[in-house]
């Protein structure tokens, strides 16, 4: 792996995550490797991830004797090259100071990326990769999610081809290590939803989000001569307060985004408001 990044995307069953573990134990046979594993929720690693490791290193016949196993970290004892084991969001919140300050950090793994929503998060731990004579890596593992993604629209809309390996991985290039119950459900689900077959199993993106409420509309202007009425949703706590204007004319329904912000107080919204032109009487 000569680039930075590496886009290691498929459907379930299609052993992904285990062929990353058996890269990062790979890698931890070479000097001066500091791998950070994360989710962004992590509980319990000693017990959710670490366990695959450890079943990935017999396979490949090492004994777990070669290795210091905690729990929260597996270190080489030959090398001294370690796999720190990290969650993004604690009780306590995010911790992406902590995760900035781990020294020496030359291989970032981020596992079910589709669950990070924020790319400023991804930005400052993916910065602060960036030890010098050696290889360094941001591997991202995910199970594709819609194409409405920052990661979509970054790494495959945008694309970043020269400085990124885009590996892509279904059930079928895994059989082998399948139960045969498990591909007769897949199979099942093939003849019976085979748009969810597609997504779930063969890891393609959506176009939008399932379950919402409207999923064939589009971008277009916003006709300021129609009646119309706001509609707002308070945030709580992390949730964004959201202000849209709404109109309907020969049965379709405009809405036009007035705010979407995070954190705001009742006297913060209501600046907001005013800043665009709402008040009270509206």
């Amino acid at each position: 792996m000569d680039k930075r990044y590496a886009i290691v995307t498929g459907g379930r069953g299609s052993g992904k995550s285990f062929s990353v573990a058996l890269l990062l134990l790979t890698l931890s046979f070479e000097q001066n490797q500091v791998i950070l594993f994360t989710r962004y929720t992590m509980v319990s690693a000693h017990l959710s991830i670490i366990p695959q490791f450890i079943e990935v290193l017999e396979l490949m016949g090492y004994s777990e004797n070669e290795f210091i196993i905690k729990k929260d970290e597996i270190v080489n004892k030959a090398t001294g090259s370690k796999i720190i084991f990290k969650g993004i969001k604690t009780s306590s919140g995010i911790q992406t100071a902590a995760l900035k300050s781990l020294t020496g950090v030359s291989t970032w793994v981020l596992d079910e990326a589709e669950e990070l929503d924020d790319e400023n998060i991804f930005d400052k731990i993916d910065l602060s990769v960036r030890v010098k004579n050696v290889q360094n890596r941001v591997i991202l593992i995910m199970n594709p999610a819609t194409k409405e993604s920052w990661l979509y629209k970054r790494f495959f809309q945008l694309g970043h081809l020269d400085n990124t390996h885009y590996i892509h991985t279904t059930y079928l290039d895994n059989k082998d290590n399948l139960d045969e119950s498990i591909i007769h459900e897949i199979e099942r689900m093939k003849e019976t939803n085979p748009k969810k077959y597609e997504h779930v199993i063969l890891g393609g993106w959506l176009d939008k989000a399932e379950g919402v409420i409207f999923d064939n509309w589009e971008h277009g202007g916003f006709d300021a001569s129609l009646p119309y009425v706001y509609g707002l949703d308070f945030g709580y706590s992390n949730d964004p307060t959201a202000l849209v204007k709404c109109a309907i004319k020969n049965g379709n329904i405009y809405m036009k985004e007035m705010v979407y912000l995070k954190n705001l107080s009742a006297e913060q919204i209501a600046e907001a408001m005013r800043s665009i032109g709402v008040d009270n009487n509206d």
